[in-house]
């Protein structure tokens, strides 16, 4: 099955174009397009069951050593890919339209980010400056606190830490871009001290020689790079100012904001759930 979730990071990398990055006044915007391609909910739908089966790990890698497998297994991951997204894509009432857009959605758009660092770990992209060398796992629950996402790469042997802060939404972009800032905001303020210091002790058993010795305390403050990941459908200008990016340590360079404009935004959704179901007998056998 490791083959399957070989085949669908590889679409996802075939369809997705990174657009070299706006530079604003206060941050970087990187465009990434391609994620409407015909063929793309299905294989995020197979990675993205993959990564609730094991097969994703934290060197940023597949591997098949801790890939779920047996009946067992399945109604496992069957049980929780339905907690994550639901039986169906029906939403007709107030209540249902918000566990779409408050879970749902932005369990997918985590995921979407997530893949996103994956391919920039088989090959440099402008999500980082660098190549992606580990990548944390993706939360396995919609309401688990935490970072959304924490990683290293590398360019010219320096490592540095990307923390990426994931956010979904049809036509409220610009709030949802605040939102996320906010995110950063408490980092420099050292309210996620715990947990980055987890994930980066994480990271030093499967980082190279030369580049664990340079996981240290000071590594997050020092050399972070600042990713909010924003999936969205009506148009916004993120090349706009934001006075409280611009307050942040980390340098220009490293607030890179990562916009993803999908035209059919709940169409990709619901795509990608319904390819989500199917792949449970897919991917867990």
């Amino acid at each position: 099955m490791i083959d399957l979730l070989t085949a669908a990071l590889d679409e996802i990398e075939r369809c997705v174009v990174f657009h070299p990055g706006n530079t604003a006044s206060s941050h970087t915007v990187v465009l990434v397009s391609g994620l409407d391609a015909v063929d793309v909910p299905v294989a995020m739908g197979r990675y993205l069951v993959g990564t609730l089966a094991g097969a994703v790990g934290i060197d940023a890698q597949l591997s098949e050593d801790l890939l779920a497998r047996g009946v067992d297994r399945r109604e496992e991951i069957r049980r929780t890919v339905t907690s994550l997204i639901g039986n169906d894509n029906v939403f007709v009432t107030k209540a249902q339209r918000q566990v779409r857009d408050t879970r749902r959605n932005a369990w997918i758009g985590e995921g979407v980010g997530h893949a996103l660092l994956m391919v920039s770990a088989r090959r440099e992209t402008s999500c980082v400056d660098g190549r992606m060398c580990t990548l944390s796992e993706m939360h396995q629950t919609v309401t688990r606190q935490g970072l959304d996402s924490v990683g290293t790469y590398v360019q010219n042997g320096v490592l540095g830490v990307s923390i990426g802060e994931s956010k979904s939404t049809e036509s409220n972009a610009g709030t949802n871009f605040g939102e996320a800032l906010n995110l950063f905001a408490e980092v420099e303020e050292g309210i996620h001290g715990p947990d980055l210091r987890a994930r980066l002790s994480a990271f030093r058993y499967v980082l190279e020689p030369g580049l664990k010795e340079q996981v240290k305390d000071s590594l997050w403050s020092d050399n972070a790079s600042y990713l909010p990941i924003i999936v969205y459908q009506d148009d916004y200008d993120f090349t706009t100012a934001r006075p409280k990016f611009d307050r942040m340590r980390t340098p220009l360079e490293r607030r890179r904001v990562i916009v993803v404009q999908l035209p059919n935004f709940h169409a990709f959704f619901d795509a990608v759930a319904d390819a989500m179901r199917a792949a449970v007998d897919e991917v867990v056998a």
